[in-house]
């Protein structure tokens, strides 16, 4: 997760969901961004707002867990035990099947097997279509839900944006949250023109339940709603 303090404002990065785009033009906008953790720019929202809060934003039996960790040990310079309740994070959702489509060719384009010990990465680079949807939704992957905490202590400031219309949404989050930033997003990651559309491998129809189920928050939420940008209810 990318936050500036300045600002107050942070960017959840799940997969494939135009986030090298927004981390761009959030680190431009906002010169004193970082990750939450330097070199892990997937780390989702409930994790990261326990690194930045020093573990007070997590309840108290987790809280001892988390502390119990010695990889946690090395907290932010100064943990903001208030921050999680005031922080606003932007994300990006997108359909399911298309999002798990497009992270399994990003790793199949690659010339080599990108994580040979990763079997998630290599279904995909292998061209195992079925296989890397089950391991991803069995364990591999967070649902939307999971990763932007939905409910959680930063969930009343949080706005999720649709990947069919990106940029509109920021443009509603940012004016939302009062920032008065211009909204000029770069192509990152695009699929070259010449490329087919995009659409996943077909799987089975049982398959694809579990798929749904598994993202069923954002069924529920998105389906119900044409806005670009989803705010907490």
């Amino acid at each position: 997760m990318l936050y500036s303090v300045e600002h107050n404002v942070a960017f959840a990065h799940y997969p494939k969901t135009a986030g090298s785009a927004i981390a761009e033009w959030f680190r431009r906008s906002f010169p004193d961004a970082r990750y939450v953790r330097p070199g892990h720019p997937h780390v989702d929202v409930r994790r990261s707002l326990a690194w930045l809060s020093g573990g007070r934003s997590l309840p108290p039996l987790e809280r001892l867990r988390y502390l119990a960790r010695a990889s946690n040990w090395r907290l932010p310079d100064q943990p903001r035990p208030e921050l999680p309740s005031r922080i606003r994070v932007l994300g990006v959702v997108r359909p399911p099947l298309e999002m798990l489509g497009s992270l399994a060719a990003y790793w199949q384009r690659s010339p080599q097997n990108p994580d040979p010990r990763d079997r998630l990465v290599t279904a995909a680079w292998e061209g195992r279509f079925a296989d890397f949807v089950r391991l991803a939704i069995r364990g591999r992957l967070p649902s939307y839900a999971a990763f932007f905490d939905i409910g959680g202590p930063a969930w009343a400031n949080t706005r999720l944006l649709h990947f069919d219309d990106v940029a509109t949404g920021l443009e509603r989050a940012c004016d939302d949250f009062g920032l008065d930033v211009r909204v000029e997003l770069p192509r990152k990651n695009c699929r070259p023109e010449s490329q087919s559309s995009g659409r996943p491998p077909a799987i089975a129809p049982a398959l694809e339940v579990e798929v749904r189920r598994h993202f069923a928050w954002y069924h529920a939420a998105f389906t119900a709603s044409e806005s670009p940008i989803l705010r907490a209810a």
